[in-house]
């Protein structure tokens, strides 16, 4: 999947940066700011420090999946690192760890171009394509010198550093809800891996490698490592959006929601309320007694829509949210060198939906059009035949607040793998991008809180599936998959509640 799905969404939600800072004397040209990456100790340790004072000013709570004890030592941590930073390269390396551990998965800390160009130069990447998953880490595909490594192959370790361990580094690497790993295993998946080794460790001219055959044959390899050019590239895929209806039988249709993004459905030539509308109106006149939802690969989208479409699975209206909240109307931070930073979460017609808390914080009005609750006007008609979700790590932000809402209404069996959404809410909506002066490396920082009226699963987790269905490296990129044949085959067993389906005891591919 692309390295910036999770983000696709979010960078379609209305932001506002403000920098006010002192022109530079002196502009680079184009070529001499791509090729140059260095930074003076006080250069870093600036974009350090405006960084984590954006995130405790902005993210209306920093604590909710970290103790204050932990943020303090994180801090600690990364000030300690600062001495050898030289680069904007070794700064990320610094800095990604620390947001990281905050446990926010809409954050992201985007490279600069200079940064993109050094890879494309110089860098020396691992010349495997990797699928992660619960069952451990597989080749997927071999470039140069591991070419012949056969798809399937097991890998034990990577220089020196086992599986558990490279997947504990990639919770360093990459923003997560909480303590979920599914998300980041769905974002690591295939070519990105590599990239995401090479902005931990640095270019490799050999990589030293531990592997598993099928047949459970202990291989050693050594490979060199590749320039970016020489993988093959991953062909660009654009999926449409629209959701999609498929009978499976005359009492069975299989229902397929990409995203809830208002964006992309228009890019696409179509309306999203309208086509839920028409694909329920479907299941009515069909006699429709069986469904499967598919929001595996939704990444949320366009507030309410995912309430919408638990409106048509779920007649009585659900009191959503316990609150959404922002730390005030603007939020305004000074870098070391006195430059001022602000942005503005919330505009004058924003405002007259929010109600301001005795800290100084703003708080959602429970009014139309999205309030604190599932819907505000009846929709009809509602599904109330069976209902099996496929869900996983890519089911993020709305999708995982479907799959949180049904899960609390219990109106589902879930199949798959853990949602990559946390089960108590997120935090997301209006976000701050911020541009650190110095490296220019970009902060995307989530604005707005929102905290479900029920306790988490404990919190920092997902949804769970009924039926745990990892994704196999063998059915890379296959919709009806495993876990797709165990929903359908679910729907031909005898049950009437979720509670009542039996999930089989052990489910291979094929």
């Amino acid at each position: 999947m692309s390295p910036a799905f999770r983000w696709i969404v979010l960078a379609l939600m209305t932001t506002t940066s403000v920098v006010d800072s002192a022109p530079s004397t002196s502009q680079p040209s184009s070529a001499e700011s791509a090729a140059q990456t260095a930074l003076t100790r006080f250069q870093a340790r600036e974009d350090l420090e405006l960084a984590i004072a954006a995130l405790e000013a902005a993210l209306p709570d920093i604590y909710w999946h970290q103790s204050p004890r932990e943020w303090l030592e994180a801090k600690k941590k990364a000030r300690s690192e600062l001495s050898e930073v030289t680069d904007s390269e070794g700064l990320w390396r610094v800095l990604m760890p620390l947001i990281a551990q905050i446990g926010e998965g809409h954050m992201n800390l985007l490279r600069s171009e200079a940064m993109k160009q050094h890879e494309r130069e110089s860098g020396k990447l691992l010349p495997l394509s990797v699928h992660w998953s619960e069952r451990g880490a597989f080749v997927l595909k071999g470039y140069g010198d591991a070419a012949d490594i056969p798809p399937g192959t097991r890998i034990i370790a990577i220089d020196g550093r086992q599986a558990d361990a490279l997947m504990d580094d990639l919770m360093s690497a990459t923003t997560h809800d909480g303590r979920i790993r599914t998300g980041v295993m769905r974002e690591a998946t295939g070519n990105y891996y590599a990239e995401l080794l090479y902005r931990m460790k640095g270019s490799r001219d050999v990589f030293h490698l531990v592997l598993e055959s099928g047949r459970g044959q202990r291989m050693v390899r050594d490979v060199a490592g590749v320039s970016p050019s020489e993988r093959a590239s991953t062909p660009s895929s654009d999926p449409s959006p629209v959701a999609t209806l498929e009978w499976l039988d005359a009492a069975t249709a299989y229902l397929n929601v990409p995203s809830f993004s208002n964006a992309k459905y228009r890019k696409a030539g179509a309306d999203y309320k309208a086509t839920i509308q028409a694909l329920f109106d479907q299941l009515q006149q069909r006699g429709a007694t069986d469904l499967i939802l598919d929001l595996r690969e939704n990444g949320g989208g366009s507030e309410p829509n995912e309430s919408i479409l638990f409106s048509y699975l779920v007649e009585k209206r659900l009191h959503k949210y316990a609150a959404v909240e922002a730390r005030g109307r603007t939020i305004t931070v000074s870098s070391l060198s006195g430059a001022r930073f602000e942005t503005e979460v919330f505009d004058k017609d924003d405002m007259a939906l929010q109600r301001r808390l005795p800290d100084g914080r703003l708080t959602r009005r429970n009014l139309p059009p999205e309030g604190l609750v599932s819907r505000w006007s009846v929709v009809r008609p509602v599904f109330h035949g069976r209902l099996v979700v496929l869900a996983g790590g890519n089911t993020f932000s709305g999708g995982a607040e479907l799959a949180s809402m049904l899960f609390h209404e219990r109106r589902a069996v879930f199949v798959g793998e853990e949602v990559g959404g946390t089960h108590e809410g997120n935090t997301s909506g209006h976000r701050w991008s911020l541009k650190l002066p110095n490296s220019d490396m970009t902060l995307q920082i989530p604005l707005l809180q929102f905290r479900f009226m029920w306790p988490g699963l404990p919190r920092g987790r997902g949804v769970s599936p009924d039926c745990h269905i990892p994704p196999d490296a063998s059915e890379f990129g296959v919709v009806r998959d495993t876990a797709w044949r165990t929903a359908r085959d679910l729907l031909r067993e005898h049950w009437d509640r979720p509670g009542q389906a039996i999930c089989p005891v052990e489910v291979r591919p094929g």
